[in-house]
């Protein structure tokens, strides 16, 4: 009885600290910021970089523009978000905000996933993102099938130039 009124009262403690504290924002990332290209390290061959990035948080969810293309949209709760073959999603990481973006395309029978997770994190007046790109093959289960989720078992695949699916970004806020 008596470790059941404590488990209740943790219970209470936890659900009222969660009240109480402000929303997470993600304010350092908040602004526009220019690429350095002096900084950073590796390339990854068909994913191109932002000149440009512009990003914009509220207590729900995160606007980020790359250049002068649309903007991305990532919810703040976890929750995906999906536009046709793509779906992403924002998830704090350590000191770090990963977000992840996966574009599904299907050919010959197979579907295949590209997984790029983009860790970014502020020091001061710089956002680094440490890209990361995988690969998740599925066969269909049917070769006309062009609805999603409609696989087999699927694997992760092995890059044939392992240096193309790691990169570090580098950009310096703008003034």
């Amino acid at each position: 009885m008596k470790l059941l009124s404590c488990i209740v009262l943790l219970q209470a403690v936890v659900l009222a600290q969660a009240e109480i504290r402000p929303a997470l924002e993600f304010q350092p990332l908040r602004g526009s910021w220019t690429l350095d290209e002096t900084a950073g390290r590796g390339h990854i061959a068909g994913l191109p970089v932002a000149r440009t990035l512009t990003i914009a948080t509220t207590a729900t969810e995160l606007v980020l523009t790359r250049d002068s293309s649309a903007s991305e949209v990532y919810r703040l709760d976890g929750a995906e978000t999906a536009s046709f073959d793509t779906h992403r999603i924002a998830m704090p990481v350590a000191d770090e905000l990963a977000l992840t973006t996966r574009r599904i395309r299907r050919r010959g029978g197979y579907a295949f996933t590209n997984v790029i997770t983009d860790a970014y994190s502020v020091r001061g007046d710089v956002l680094t993102i440490e890209r990361r790109l995988d690969v998740v093959v599925q066969a269909l289960a049917s070769p006309d099938s062009r609805t999603e989720g409609n696989y087999g078992p699927g694997h992760l695949v092995q890059l044939e130039d392992p240096g193309n699916e790691r990169q570090t970004i580098v950009y310096r806020r703008q003034r």
